[in-house]
């Protein structure tokens, strides 16, 4: 297993309410601002690994689909990721910052050997100072986890960060599973495991530092 380098690591869960305008595009404005704090907390020797929500809220702009559309959702997804995922990199890079995407679902990790692996894999990166930025493969297995607050739950569980922290306004999505009730019962379970969990208003200045400095 690759040795644990940075002084701490922390799970930073973004929410779609922080990521996106009231049009539904995303605010490339506060991605930067998260990347010029993300940037400050390595500097400072914090492993952060990101879960990133909006796939599908951003595919809905060119796939629009109901609630009970799951076919859809899942296409939406794979156009949403991709664009999403464009962005981030873009951004990141300006700020030289280097990411790595990882789509995950339920079933992937449900083996102790795959668990290891995956562990393994996201300390490395860590270890050479690429951001992960995880996601939930929604165009095979739509929410697996259950949406992207279970899934930063069982990273920080695995991972066995120091701190996670849900970036959200808590109004929910129109797009996806979630809100308030879901972010509570993450943070409930890793408290269970002596993990620290909280909730923060993700349009906030400098949340992140002041949250994790």
């Amino acid at each position: 297993m690759p040795k644990r380098t940075n002084k701490r690591i922390v799970t930073i869960k973004i929410g779609s309410s922080v990521l996106l305008t009231q049009r539904n595009k995303l605010d490339e404005f506060r991605i930067a601002h998260i990347a010029d704090q993300i940037l400050s907390l390595k500097e400072k020797g914090i492993g952060v690994v990101l879960v990133v929500s909006g796939a599908v809220a951003c595919g809905a702009n060119y796939i629009h689909f109901s609630s009970e559309d799951k076919q859809l959702k899942m296409a939406a997804a794979g156009i949403g990721q991709a664009y999403l995922n464009s962005i981030f990199q873009q951004i990141f890079s300006k700020k030289g910052l280097r990411i790595a995407q990882i789509l995950l679902t339920n079933e992937l990790i449900d083996s102790k050997s795959k668990k290891k692996e995956l562990n393994d894999l996201i300390h490395y990166y860590l270890q050479i100072g690429v951001v992960p930025v995880i996601n939930e493969n929604d165009v095979v297995d739509l929410n697996s986890f259950g949406g992207n607050d279970f899934l930063a739950a069982n990273m920080a569980k695995l991972l066995k960060v120091d701190q996670l922290l849900i970036l959200s306004t808590m109004t929910g999505s129109n797009f996806g599973v979630g809100g308030g009730k879901a972010k509570l019962q993450a943070v409930a379970m890793l408290k269970e495991k002596n993990i620290q969990a909280s909730i923060v208003n993700g349009k906030t200045k400098n949340i992140l530092l002041e949250a994790l400095l």
